[in-house]
């Protein structure tokens, strides 16, 4: 017997092990948890699933939040599905969400285990990392520096970086590469703010890196990926077994998050050693570091690399590819883009660029930002939590071990919520000159709940601000024309995925006027 068959095949005493006797063992042991579920009490409605497997055919293959709240229209806000003994909870209205994740988050604030994190690496990003005292230590730091009263620091650095946005948008009006635009824009802002890296050090590689781990980020919790998480031990099959050609990526998936890890952190540390670094987060985060020795302070870099880098991934990827819904929207909705416009020119006039100090001013481009967030929000299913005990929500009982989604997209694309969800519509928000949100504020949702919600929520809407009402004071978003001179159509087509992006899309930009074009900085 070859040592690979040894691997599969082990033995007990005299008797060989194979595959099928460990398929006969796990599906007898999905039986009996089936049953006990049963057994110990009604678990919350969904589909009927088929024997032994349960679940396993309803789950979607494509966009699942769509598919989530059609199904949640059959079975309720709150509806269950079942694979090979685990349970899934899809949570499809706010107010479940709220009641479950936000007012229970002590029970709900883990992660499921993830064999697939383990293996690439990725348990060092703060929204993957299990609930525990690093998580807590990493998140109190995060939001140390972006919590509202924090915001001021950082301002200066987002405005610097959003001008020379404006100047970079001004070479080419017509063909600039907006997707990596913006991912330059959030990216020198990060880098800047929680890095302390000198302009000149910024590369086009960080960004490249970024979106390589997007990419195979999505790879991992994709439906190919999906069967190792129930069945661990899978991994250990060779990768020409149906089934397992995952296993050919893993090496690759955990250099891209190694890359996302280390490289801005490495650049941070040769700036330092070279005295050029400026004051950031990690200066001081490094500084309270010093103070260590021996194996205290390597543990405290190894948690100060995870914090910057938690934020410069999280914040990147997310800010940009919603700063670009927002150029597909009013391409697709030209009258929104009028309205703003319009509001700017009557606040703040021709003469100057927009400041933060004009944000109480601008309630209508208040109301265009948490559209935004709403119409195209990027993480449409969140990461899911893990009931750490067992619960019971409006009768049902929540199994200890269950994984629960909050399904965000849903949620805020609920016709009942939010009429003719689809549309792009601020006036959902804006009544009486003021932003009013009678319904549902997408900001209570889109950054997710309890302890687990995003820390750093409020710098997010402070960036959005501040690029969206400076790119519409300066230009005119327009469709790009055909070859005949008409309008080419733009459609918003989404990805599906972990990380939902839109599909790229044709455009113009242009200058309002000349005078529009003098406000632009030419210092950068």
């Amino acid at each position: 017997m070859s040592s690979s068959q040894s691997v599969l095949m082990p033995r007990i005493g005299s008797y060989t092990v194979g595959v099928t006797d460990v398929l006969i063992v796990a599906f007898a042991f999905v039986a009996f948890s089936i049953l006990r579920n049963r057994a110990r009490g009604k678990l919350p409605p969904g589909p009927p699933g088929v024997p032994l497997l349960g679940n396993l055919f309803d789950f979607p293959a494509e966009f699942a939040p769509d598919a989530y709240l059609a199904m949640s229209k059959k079975y309720g806000d709150v509806f269950s599905l079942h694979v090979l003994g685990q349970t899934f909870v899809v949570l499809n209205s706010a107010t479940a969400a709220i009641d479950i994740l936000e007012k229970r988050s002590s029970n709900y604030s883990d992660r499921p285990p993830s064999i697939l994190i383990e293996m690439t690496g990725w348990n060092w990003a703060l929204v993957l990392k299990r609930y525990g005292e690093r998580w807590r230590r990493v998140r109190r730091e995060i939001w140390q520096h972006f919590h509202p009263n924090a915001l001021g620091q950082h301002r200066a650095a987002q405005i610097t970086e959003c001008r020379r946005f404006l100047r970079r948008l001004l070479k080419d009006y017509g063909t600039v590469d907006l997707p990596n635009q913006t991912m330059q824009l959030f990216s020198a802002t990060n880098l800047t703010i929680v890095h302390g890296l000198p302009y000149k050090d910024m590369s086009q590689k960080f960004i490249n890196d970024l979106v390589a781990s997007e990419e195979g980020f999505a790879e991992v919790f994709g439906p190919s990926t999906f069967i190792v998480e129930l069945f661990p031990w899978l991994r250990h099959l060779p990768a020409w077994v149906p089934g397992m050609g995952w296993r050919n990526k893993v090496a690759e998936w955990t250099d891209e998050s190694t890359a996302l890890l280390d490289g801005p952190w490495i650049a941070a540390k040769n700036a330092l050693a070279r005295g050029e670094i400026r004051p950031s987060i990690l200066t001081e985060l490094m500084d309270r570091a010093s103070q260590l020795e021996g194996e205290e302070a390597k543990t405290e870099e190894l948690i100060v690399k995870e914090i910057t880098s938690s934020i410069y991934g999280a914040g990147t990827d997310t800010g940009a590819a919603t700063l670009y819904s927002f150029f597909c929207a009013m391409l697709i909705y030209p009258e929104v883009q009028k309205r703003a416009q319009a509001e700017l020119d009557a606040v703040i006039g021709p003469d100057r660029l927009p400041e933060y100090s004009d944000r109480a001013s601008l309630p209508y481009i208040n109301a265009v930002v948490k559209e935004v967030l709403r119409w195209h929000n990027v993480s449409p299913l969140g990461a899911s939590h893990c009931a750490m005990e067992e619960d019971e929500y409006r009768g049902w009982r929540i199994p200890k071990g269950s994984i629960v989604t909050a399904n965000i997209w849903g949620i805020l694309h609920d016709p009942d919520v939010y009429p003719e969800p689809h549309v792009f519509r601020p006036e959902r928000y804006w009544k009486d000159g003021k932003v009013v949100t009678d319904g549902l504020d997408p900001a209570t949702v889109v950054f997710g709940f309890g302890r687990r919600i995003c820390p750093g929520r409020y710098f997010g809407e402070d960036s959005l601000f501040i690029n969206i009402s400076s790119i519409l004071q300066v230009y005119d978003i327009l469709p790009a024309l055909d070859k005949s001179g008409k309008p080419i159509p733009v459609v918003a087509k989404k990805t599906s995925g972990a990380l939902s992006l839109l599909e790229p899309f044709e455009y113009r930009i242009k200058p309002r006027s000349e005078a529009a074009l003098a406000l632009i900085p030419d210092d950068f």
